[in-house]
């Protein structure tokens, strides 16, 4: 029987290190980048990291209003329910 040795994720060449093929590391390579940073220049880079305010089109904004009168008109139908079951009870 012939079977081939199966790789684990760290021989894969696919999880190989970016920089390990290159005198000159690749700068574009975002993991390249990362490894190159010390641990605090990466946790100041991430809180720098900030993703404003998504533009949503005109139909999901009354989607999503429609989803918020929804919620608070249910809210208020069960507040009613229940107020009338705590009077009915004796």
């Amino acid at each position: 029987m012939n079977r081939k040795k199966e790789r684990g994720p760290a021989e894969s060449p696919e999880f190989e290190p970016a920089a390990a093929n290159s005198n000159q590391p690749n700068l574009d390579d975002p993991r390249v980048v990362l490894t190159l940073l010390e641990a605090d220049q990466v946790v100041a880079e991430k809180r720098q990291t900030r993703f404003g305010r998504r533009r949503l089109s005109p139909r999901v904004r009354v989607l999503l209003w429609g989803l918020r009168s929804y919620v608070v008109l249910m809210l208020v139908i069960v507040l009613i329910q229940v107020l009338r079951a705590m009077r009915a009870l004796p």
